[in-house]
């Protein structure tokens, strides 16, 4: 590639019936110039270029890094949501389980209460008719004992005795 000061430099030969030559050196300078314009700018260009070129792909390592980062993330939360699902059916299980452990236990306890409570009540009504029978023969016992005819049959001993007690004291003098 010609570079803008090879175009400068450049010499033509002479001839006959040439070109003039201020106006072929003025042109060829104006040339230069524009061709070292072009230049500079094509270089900037290309540097901006290559830097858009690294920061793009800088970018997509950075999309790239960042779409890992989402999966693994996706990934992550679903296996905390998953765990956290199992733990959640294992508190449950666990909870039916000693609910129905519970249940059994109060029903066993109330099953033993009631029998307890039918013995006791077999108990307390044995009693009560113990007392019962045993009032009805104090009833029985308090009407012979004061019935009309024991009170006869007092009287009888009352007035023995108070012979006998008589005869006991003339036999005495």
């Amino acid at each position: 590639m010609i570079t803008s000061m090879e175009i400068r430099n450049h010499q033509f030969s002479k001839s006959l019936r040439g070109y003039n030559q201020d106006e072929v050196k003025n042109l060829l300078t104006v040339i230069a110039q524009d061709y070292e314009t072009l230049y500079v700018e094509n270089s900037q260009l290309k540097e901006s270029m290559l830097r858009l070129e690294h920061e793009l792909n800088r970018f997509k390592k950075m999309e790239e890094t960042m779409n890992s980062s989402l999966i693994v993330a996706q990934q992550t939360a679903d296996n905390i949501k998953s765990n956290a699902q199992r733990e959640a059916d294992v508190m449950v299980n666990d909870a039916k389980r000693r609910i129905a452990e519970i249940f059994l236990l109060y029903q066993d306890v109330t099953k033993r209460l009631n029998m307890f409570n039918s013995e006791l009540k077999g108990q307390i009504n044995g009693q009560l008719e113990m007392i019962d029978k045993n009032q009805k023969r104090v009833e029985e016992l308090t009407n012979f004992f004061f019935g009309k005819d024991m009170k006869k049959i007092m009287e009888s001993l009352e007035k023995a005795d108070l012979k006998g007690n008589d005869d006991a004291a003339d036999h005495k003098y």
